[in-house]
């Protein structure tokens, strides 16, 4: 993969992550409205923990579609024509790249929020 799919991929995790926080902090801000004690909720690590595993799971998923099971079970099920390839695994796991790298800087982030007490 080329120097410039990286780094388009690098600035769509950096996004991807500021948007995650922007979400979170508004849903903090929610919680202080409210009357929350944050603190002792563990609020930090405990969202971003929830966040890794489903984007985890997104991830998981791009790239299993791209496999060999799932393109054999809709020609059989679904009775299509497309044949597997490997260019269409490829393509698969290029989408999940970016998925299973935010994750990895989300799990980053909850290890350092677990660590402040946040």
């Amino acid at each position: 993969m080329s120097s410039a799919y990286w780094q388009k991929s690098f600035i769509w995790v950096l996004k991807a992550n500021a948007a995650i926080w922007a979400i979170n902090a508004s849903s903090f801000a929610i919680l202080l409205l409210f009357g929350v004690n944050w603190i002792s909720l563990g609020y930090f690590s405990k969202i971003s923990l929830f966040e890794t595993g489903i984007f985890f799971l997104v991830g998981g998923a791009l790239a299993f579609s791209g496999s060999a099971l799932p393109s054999k079970v809709k020609e059989q099920v679904l009775k299509k024509d497309e044949e597997w390839s490997i260019e269409k695994l490829k393509s698969s796991e290029k989408r999940a790249n970016k998925w299973l790298i935010l994750a990895v800087l989300l799990f980053s982030e909850c290890l350092i929020a677990s660590f402040l007490g946040g």
